[in-house]
């Protein structure tokens, strides 16, 4: 999760696209393999997957717009125009497709953006993906254990990340779930999570699916455990990102989800 240039989700991104049914189908194998005495295991990332940080970086350009509107009479042109939907990963690309090119002003808002985007207080922000709290609750109570793995660091966003979990209807403190954060702010993300596959195998239960919205981390979950479903929410990521596989599982958000029987 370092401070990188925003990426959207690309359409080239291919895969199954039935969600509700693949949801529901995780939901099943969540129950069956539970009541089999194997521990189902799910891997969640946490920001633009089960979390939107669109109202993050809105608040944050809304901020910049207070503090520097003065300077930069643009700036509260285009203010009025932005919505949560119009965010990626930060918030130097909505104002560069609405044809703003001061390189200064791009330069100090991305110093503005990440001195407050990796913080407790601004994490906490974040709205949830539609559907993201039901699903996860409703597999965790099937006896699924919950694995969130984000790039988000503990010294300065675990605070945050705690309480938007808590607050926001997800499953945690309950013996069944783990939040895991990189160490340091400087950690590649990549790195982290792949030195984190050897905890999630000490558990010895069965991964039963994965939640991602980097395709390379999609991967590397696919290629660490075959035999489960992996899914590819299509929200926005990193820019330069690698190819996904074509059997990743495509997906928007969990809405469709129905917890059968």
């Amino acid at each position: 999760m370092q401070p990188r240039e925003v990426g959207r989700a690309s359409a080239s991104v291919v895969g199954a696209r039935y969600p509700a049914r693949m949801l529901s189908a995780v939901h099943k194998s969540v129950a069956e393999v539970s009541a089999s005495g194997r521990l189902p295991v799910l891997v969640f990332d946490l920001d633009s997957t089960l979390f939107s940080t669109g109202l993050r970086n809105l608040k944050i350009l809304e901020d910049f717009v207070s503090a520097r509107g003065g300077e930069h009479p643009v700036l509260k042109e285009i203010w009025p125009t932005l919505r949560e939907e119009d965010m990626g990963w930060n918030v130097n690309e909505c104002l560069q497709e609405r044809g703003v090119d001061d390189e200064a002003l791009l330069a100090d808002l991305r110093k503005f953006w990440a001195e407050r985007f990796f913080t407790d207080e601004f994490c906490a922000i974040d709205s949830v993906v539609p559907g993201a709290p039901e699903f996860v609750s409703a597999c965790h109570d099937a006896g699924a254990f919950i694995y969130y793995l984000t790039g988000r660091h503990v010294d300065g966003m675990a605070k945050g990340t705690v309480s938007s979990l808590i607050e926001r209807g997800f499953p945690l403190f309950t013996g069944q779930a783990t939040c895991h954060l990189k160490p340091d702010f400087y950690a590649d993300d990549r790195e982290f999570k792949a030195a984190a596959l050897e905890r999630i195998r000490a558990f010895e239960g069965e991964v039963v699916a994965t939640f991602e919205n980097e395709p390379g981390n999609a991967n590397l979950f696919l290629e660490a455990f075959p035999e489960a479903k992996h899914f590819l929410l299509d929200t926005v990521h990193s820019p330069g990102a690698e190819a996904p596989d074509s059997s990743l599982i495509q997906m928007d958000d969990f809405t469709g989800f129905e917890e059968k029987g």
